[in-house]
């Protein structure tokens, strides 16, 4: 009796030592499947990681390529000048109708519109506008208006609570000295308040037609650079050079043909030098010319022309 319970209880040990060692073996093959489903996985990352790395270096690298040709593109240009004439006859070949994209009824107008541009789009000032005239139709409405109404109105231009005191100090000054008008000489212009010399030109060549000047922008200034029209970095200076190089018949149309083609064709980051009418004149063309230049300025005349509704005055 004693013996046969000795050996159930043997059997017993022996199933359950069995058990254990089935379990202490599975227990490190589970152990090993996670690892490498973590080092597959850690692999899989490190290969996607690498990727994305060499996608950097290859942004990194194609931003200094262009940038070192840019430079030689420039270096390459400086001392040579596109021919004034040549220029003038593209421009006006590729924006037959130049004007100015911002949308206005009259001289005050157009001056609120281009002090609120600054520093914004004239596609964002477009939107802003209506508003603003139709709650202020007249300068003495708006130099009388709350000016938190004023920066709430126009706050999506930017720099809202400055050009709040810039637009309605003109408004104001206008009613007080020029009984509601806006002046047709430059001395007078910049006495307003936020006028400077390319406000002043503009609405002076685009609301009274007078040719005071060459508007000088950020645009303007890049393509007068680029074709070697001149060295200088001050708009000053810039405007002062172009008038030299062009008659002042032309003063106010070439005003606008620069800013437009610097808008949209040589552009700062991408110019558009192979499809661009000037590419022959250009001593600092990226690319060479494709087709004719009568054919590349037809081909921007009809971009021109979409944007040019409703805007042209001039």
């Amino acid at each position: 009796m004693k013996s046969s319970v000795k050996r159930a209880s043997r059997t017993a040990r022996t199933v359950q030592v069995k058990k254990a060692a089935s379990k202490s073996v599975a227990a490190p093959k589970r152990v090993r499947a996670t690892v490498a489903r973590a080092v597959e996985g850690a692999a899989r990352g490190a290969k996607a990681a690498a990727k994305v790395v060499e996608r950097a270096k290859s942004r990194v690298v194609k931003a200094v390529t262009k940038k070192k040709a840019r430079a030689a593109s420039s270096r390459a240009a400086r001392g040579r000048r596109a021919d004034p004439g040549a220029v003038l006859e593209r421009l006006s070949k590729a924006i037959e109708r130049p004007h100015v994209e911002l949308a206005f009824g009259d001289p005050w107008q157009l001056l609120i519109a281009v002090i609120l541009s600054a520093q914004s789009t004239d596609r964002r000032v477009n939107q802003v506008t209506p508003d603003v005239f139709e709650r202020w139709p007249t300068p003495g409405a708006l130099a009388s208006a709350d000016p938190a109404e004023v920066e709430t109105v126009i706050k999506s231009t930017g720099f809202f609570r400055n050009k709040t005191k810039a637009i309605q100090g003109a408004s104001a000054m206008l009613e007080a000295r020029f009984e509601g008008r806006v002046p047709r000489s430059m001395d007078e212009m910049l006495e307003l308040p936020g006028v400077a010399r390319k406000t002043a030109n503009v609405v002076l060549g685009s609301a009274h037609g007078i040719a005071s000047g060459i508007v000088i922008d950020t645009h303007a200034a890049r393509v007068s650079q680029r074709l070697g029209l001149t060295v200088e970095t001050d708009p000053q200076k810039i405007e002062r050079d172009l008038c030299e190089l062009f008659p002042q018949s032309e003063w106010i149309r070439i005003s606008h043909r620069l800013v437009l083609h610097g808008r949209y064709v040589c552009t700062a980051r991408a110019p558009a030098c192979s499809s661009c009418p000037l590419n022959e004149l250009c001593p600092a063309r990226l690319e060479p010319s494709l087709g004719e230049w009568t054919e590349r300025a037809v081909r921007e005349t009809t971009e021109m022309e979409a944007r040019a509704a409703g805007f042209t005055r001039v």
